[in-house]
């Protein structure tokens, strides 16, 4: 029997955050949804952890692959119409699973939902209760690749069906070399219509900690790199429009990151391995200053479109 949403966490030497994570997605005011966690092989209490949750998760463990494989493991086991990601030290306010069943059934279950974040350093610098005060606003993309912003995994929501057909996350990637899981998915499913950005209420926390992989700019660099590969390839859809924002986030990254905080070797190797996809970027930004940016849309209280 199907439920609405499966949401996936792969977790490793996660003890102090996991519970949090868990805990977050079975106090939702939704409650269609299962939740499949693959220990990675964890070396901490993180299995012990997530077995005292007995019958209201799927658990299972499997050698160190990297999060990316656990990811794809934890996606083979689901059953939900639609895939929600979830990294196990970050959280779920309490109506993330509401905000996205809403939003889905208002634009008629688009293939591609991206939620909004908060990047506070403990849950008590937000409010719940005034995030989930304001209406549903959401942007509406013909699809992921007309837009330019970068996207992390815990906010992305994706048809089951198209997830498979995409053919799912990389089977060979390490835990040296899965930076970039999240946008290599987005990229392949990058022409499916319509791509749904969420912009209020944020619905997700990311927890900033001394192991977020966010802070190894060189991993990351190669990354994206590896996305450029791929794209040469010809592993992506979308031609040009996969050039350019692969590109953008090549861009993005080396002066935001890598230049800003230090690391300006990096930064210019980075332009330097991916400079046609970096020209190609910058030239679509001078292009969509004479282009009218998609409308908000606000969602009713209740009702459909």
């Amino acid at each position: 029997m199907s439920v609405r949403f499966s949401i996936l966490t792969p977790v490793f030497n996660r003890e102090k955050y996991v519970a949090q994570a868990m805990n977050s997605v079975l106090t939702q005011t939704f409650q269609d949804f299962e939740v499949v966690a693959v220990d990675d092989g964890s070396t901490d209490r993180s299995p012990e952890i997530l077995a005292s949750y007995g019958d209201r998760m799927k658990f299972v463990r499997q050698p160190n692959r990297g999060p990316e494989v656990a990811r794809d493991k934890a996606a083979s086991l689901a059953r939900g119409e639609y895939l929600v990601f979830l990294d196990s030290d970050d959280y779920f306010f309490p109506f993330a699973l509401e905000t996205f069943d809403k939003v889905i059934r208002y634009f008629d279950s688009p293939p591609l939902v991206l939620a909004n974040m908060v990047f506070p350093d403990t849950y008590e610098n937000v409010n719940p209760a005034t995030q989930k005060s304001a209406p549903i606003e959401a942007f509406k993309y013909d699809d992921f690749l007309s837009k330019t912003a970068s996207v992390s995994t815990s906010c992305i929501i994706i048809r089951r069906s198209v997830f498979e057909a995409i053919g799912g996350l990389r089977k060979d990637s390490t835990p040296q070399t899965f930076h970039a899981d999240d946008t290599n998915l987005v990229l392949k499913a990058g022409t499916q219509s319509p791509c749904i950005v969420i912009d209020k209420p944020c619905t997700v926390v990311y927890r900033k900690h001394s192991g977020n992989s966010m802070k190894n700019f060189k991993a990351i660099a190669d990354g994206i790199v590896r996305l450029a590969d791929a794209q040469r390839r010809g592993e992506y859809p979308g031609g040009k429009k996969a050039r350019t924002y692969i590109g953008g986030r090549a861009a993005s990254f080396a002066y935001g990151k890598c230049w800003r905080e230090g690391a300006r070797k990096l930064a210019v190797s980075l332009v330097i391995r991916t400079a046609p996809l970096v020209l190609a970027a910058l030239w679509n930004t001078t292009r969509r200053r004479f282009q009218e940016p998609p409308k908000r849309i606000v969602l009713p209280a209740e009702g459909h479109a």
